[in-house]
Order: C-alpha cells, then structure tokens, then sequence
C-alpha cells in the first residue's frame, strides 16, 4: 500500500485504477492506497498470491478477461465527478 501512495502522489490526479491479476499484490494493496482495484484473474495463480477477493468495497471491481476493462472503464467514467 505504501508503494502505491508514493507512486500516485507523485503522479496527481484525483482518479486512480490498478489492474492486475494478483489480488494480494496489485488489487488489494491499490484499494488501500484508495485506488479503484480491478482483479483480472489468470487461470494459474501462486498459492503465494491467492486472497480472498474484497467483493465488499465499493471500489473494487473483477474482470473475466482484460479485452472487457475498455467497457468497465467507461462505466467508471460515468460515475466519476
């Protein structure tokens, strides 16, 4: 997570999104950072990555194949100010 902070404060912006195929390393510590989390799962997965996906947050979002993150983007896009 606080790899994340460091790497969006020093790019700004307001509106933040990480995609990635770990939950343990790319969604849930982005979520932390305050990030919007996407979980595209890969159909092999280290035991060492396995989470249990954070369906509860209201910025986490899952993917079952990446060509559908253009469409989710652009629902996200509709509800951001």
């Amino acid at each position: 997570t606080a790899t994340y902070d460091r790497i969006f404060a020093s790019h700004g912006g307001v509106h933040r999104l990480m995609v990635g195929n770990s939950l343990k390393s790319d969604v849930i510590p982005a979520l932390g950072a305050g990030a919007w989390g996407v979980h595209v799962p890969q159909p092999v997965t280290w035991a060492w990555e396995r989470a249990e996906p954070p369906t509860g947050h209201p910025k986490f979002r899952a993917l079952p194949r990446i060509a559908d993150l253009p469409g989710l983007l652009s629902t996200l896009d509709a509800m951001l100010p």
